[in-house]
């Protein structure tokens, strides 16, 4: 199906809602548009302006807290908006409802390049977390009116900088995230660094969210043995099943990690799947999404093929499917007069599927 999204700029980003009844469109033009599922079909809900430059991120917050978005964008802002119900009187004295949406409160003191965004579960209330690309995490919680302050100090998760964060939904675990970054060859930070000795580091660990003194903060949980660049990382929903499955792209392609809790603080790691590795290809990989079954992966790529001595590059979003315990192709999206270099990959959404 294809969806005329009716924005005058590149759009950056777009997020389904948990149920997948709704998804939001973010766009370079500074407008935010709404679609719903009405009969099957996608029809546009509303629309609104936000202040924004650049939006780069786009999630919905969990229905439980009503209809809010969060958005972030390069230039170092971050908004939350919420959908209101008005009823207004018509020339006939007829009463109708309709829909607006109103800014919340954030106030953001850091001026530092934004990453990723997530809302937190559930179980903690409304939190908004934000990775910043120093490699700082923060965690805000909504109050009265939905209006949001920082509720904890700062928190280094990665020393070379964050890339990307993902929640774990599941209701019956502790509230954790896996956070994703950036390896000793990050330019981003070299020139901050005090230290010109770079060390190797874990790129991909899992924090859990603890109260301490009154207070909402992550601490450590687990380190996953990978050591380079992860550009993007997806926790998916586990649907039931015994193990979790993280998903994540790095300069390898993507690869899926099958886990589970022991007790109160171990993990035993049961599988790890690759994705689409060719040894005659580098797959860069820079986004990933599940579908709310887990059974679909949607990857963006960008190939580079070496054969006698020539160089051959393509860009495209393969989705893959879980048939029989093997992740098959299903479809190959290839736009290489869209996506002109690798750094543009950085600007696409991968496809998001709901199932």
């Amino acid at each position: 199906m294809l969806i005329e999204p009716f924005h005058q700029d590149t759009i950056q980003d777009i997020a389904f809602n948990q149920n997948g009844s709704r998804f939001a469109i973010a766009s370079s033009d500074q407008t935010l548009r709404i679609f719903n599922k009405v009969d099957g079909k996608w029809e546009k809900s509303s629309d609104f302006k936000f202040s924004c430059n650049n939006a780069w991120k786009v999630k919905w917050a969990d229905p439980k807290f009503g209809q809010l978005i969060a958005i972030s964008s390069q230039s170092k802002g971050i908004q939350v908006w919420e959908e209101k119900k008005q009823y207004l009187e018509n020339s006939n004295g007829q009463k109708q409802i309709t829909t607006v949406w109103k800014q919340r409160s954030l106030t953001l003191e850091k001026m530092e390049l934004i990453v990723d965004i997530q809302f937190g579960s559930k179980s903690n209330g409304l939190l908004l977390v934000i990775a910043f690309a120093d490699g700082i995490v923060q965690v805000h919680r909504a109050y009265e009116n939905n209006q949001f302050r920082l509720e904890a100090e700062e928190i280094s998760i990665m020393p070379y900088g964050l890339r990307a964060l993902s929640w774990n939904q599941a209701p019956s675990d502790k509230d954790m995230s896996i956070f994703a970054g950036n390896d000793e060859n990050s330019r981003y930070l070299r020139l901050k660094l005090e230290n010109n000795t770079l060390q190797k580091i874990k790129t991909l660990s899992i924090w859990m969210l603890q109260h301490e003194t009154q207070k909402l903060t992550f601490t450590k949980f687990f380190e996953y043995d990978e050591e380079k660049t992860v550009y993007d990382v997806q926790w998916a929903n586990q649907n039931g099943k015994s193990y979790h499955q993280i998903a994540f792209a790095t300069q390898e392609g993507v690869k899926i990690w099958q886990f589970r809790f022991i007790g109160e603080s171990q993990v035993e790691k049961q599988n790890l799947i690759y994705i689409n590795q060719d040894p005659q290809q580098n797959s860069l990989a820079y986004k990933v999404q599940w579908n709310s079954l887990a059974n679909l992966l949607s990857i963006s790529y960008e190939f580079i093929i070496n054969d006698n001595q020539q160089q051959t590059t393509t860009r495209d979003v393969k989705v893959f499917q879980l048939q029989n315990g093997n992740w098959i192709t299903k479809t190959i999206i290839s736009e290489p007069n869209l996506i002109k270099d690798i750094q543009s990959l950085l600007s696409i959404p991968s496809v998001q599927l709901i199932q």
